[in-house]
């Protein structure tokens, strides 16, 4: 668990990370031999290119507005929807405003 966060304690995701000018920011949240969850803060117009999911992975938007890309097709997300991911699945994310994400990944 991140030193971060307390244990016992409540807290919001979108908060743990700030946005930065012209940057994408993360935090793994928690992380284990067999999972990742991380949160991410993208600004406006930054973005990861394309790449393939080292195992299943979720996506919950948590603020903003964003585009997955997924096998050749644009899925537009915001706030309080969520995407999944194959293992394998090529896929991107833009930030069309300033958009903030949680990511579960499972790690095989």
């Amino acid at each position: 668990m991140n030193e971060a966060i307390k244990t016992g304690e409540v807290f919001k995701l979108a908060e743990l990370v700030p946005y930065q000018e012209g940057k994408i920011v993360n935090m793994d949240v928690v992380q284990s031999d067999k999972m990742k969850f991380v949160v991410m803060a993208f600004d406006e117009g930054t973005g990861l290119s394309e790449h393939a999911a080292p195992g299943e992975a979720l996506i919950f938007a948590l603020e903003g507005e964003g585009v997955i890309g997924y096998e050749g097709k644009d899925h537009p997300i915001k706030a309080g929807e969520n995407f999944r991911f194959a293992k394998a699945g090529l896929h991107s994310v833009k930030a069309r405003k300033r958009f903030k994400m949680a990511l579960l990944l499972t790690l095989e």
